[in-house]
């Protein structure tokens, strides 16, 4: 699927936890080397993420949303009221019903938005992004907010517990991959386009086939459940990234020269390197942050966008991906 952008992000917001977990001490509660006879610097080693943020036990991820969606608005200026719909687009919510965005907007103080819940695992702040646009373009709303708020370490107990119950190497490695996350939220405030800025074009791409590589839900029992096979997921995406690449540059009517940031999806230090040769972008031009913070799921394009610190008139190329198979490339001009 492929869309022409209608809006521009007019701010961004971030939040990240206080509390730092290394790599080293999770790998140490599944004694990994008692167990298997693998180190505990392993996953930063293959990954080269050596720790990542942790909310409070009883956060949830409206909280770390709340908190990005403020600093979105202060940094806009913008009154609350003045928000016509607020997206939230975490892979977890606060309830089962109804919509998580219902309680941002009222901390918030957007009581004029309209409140809508997309989900789509890591990738689903660019499909919140494509869905705000969409509302903004068919006169909808004239200013969204796009928002999400992620706690994975919420689930790394549970990581922690079953591959304790079940120590076979292979389940270690199948789940060693819910290790490599870490908790934030992200938010972006999108206005409709001017003649110099806005997101130029959207280009999605969705692989059901592969949707086994990575699932967390809830088995017979109620029980959560899950698994991540890191090597294989990054193995798929950056194939449908090379597929498409080179149309995404034809729509956009840029060369690789051209493009200021790329801001990628990031699981660690192999994939990001291929997905900025993919794409013939200098490291130098894509800011990385799994080494502090890990894979923050869908609030990774939020918070890497954020530490680029792209200036006006910057040309950004976003390559955005989650389980399901879905990837995105997005371009657009801030």
């Amino acid at each position: 699927m492929n869309m022409t952008g209608h809006s521009r992000i007019a701010s961004i917001g971030t939040y990240l936890p206080e509390q730092v977990v290394t790599s080293k001490e999770l790998m140490d509660e599944v004694e990994s080397e008692h167990r298997f006879g693998i180190p505990n610097h392993w996953i930063e080693d293959l990954t080269g993420i050596h720790s990542r943020r942790f909310a409070a036990p009883e956060d949830r991820p409206s909280d770390l949303a709340i908190h990005a969606g403020r600093a979105a608005l202060e940094k806009s200026g913008m009154d609350p009221k003045d928000i016509g719909m607020v997206l939230y687009c975490g892979i977890d919510r606060d309830w089962i019903e109804p919509a998580t965005s219902h309680r941002i907007q009222r901390e918030l103080g957007c009581v004029n938005a309209t409140c809508l819940d997309v989900t789509n695992a890591c990738h689903g702040f660019s499909n919140g992004m494509s869905v705000g646009d969409a509302m903004i373009a068919t006169g909808a709303a004239e200013n969204v907010l796009v928002v999400t708020g992620e706690v994975p370490s919420h689930l790394i107990g549970d990581v922690i517990k079953d591959i304790r119950e079940n120590p076979t190497l292979e389940n270690f490695h199948n789940k060693i991959g819910g290790f490599t996350t870490g908790d934030a939220g992200g938010a972006v405030i999108l206005q409709r386009a001017s003649a110099q800025s806005g997101i130029k074009t959207y280009r999605f791409d969705s692989r059901g086939r592969y949707a086994e590589l990575c699932f967390y839900k809830f088995d017979h029992e109620g029980k959560r459940c899950g698994q991540m096979i890191m090597d294989k997921i990054s193995a798929v995406m950056i194939r449908m990234h090379q597929a498409i690449i080179q149309e995404t540059y034809e729509s956009l009517s840029w060369q690789p020269a051209d493009v200021d940031h790329l801001i990628c999806h990031q699981v660690g230090s192999k994939p990001h390197h291929r997905m900025a040769k993919l794409a013939g972008i200098q490291l130098e031009k894509a800011p990385t942050i799994f080494q502090s913070y890990g894979n923050l799921t869908s609030a990774t394009i939020p918070v890497t966008l954020d530490t680029a610190d792209p200036q006006e008139g910057d040309r950004i190329l976003i390559l955005g991906a989650g389980s399901g198979l879905s990837i995105s490339q997005i371009g657009l001009v801030l």
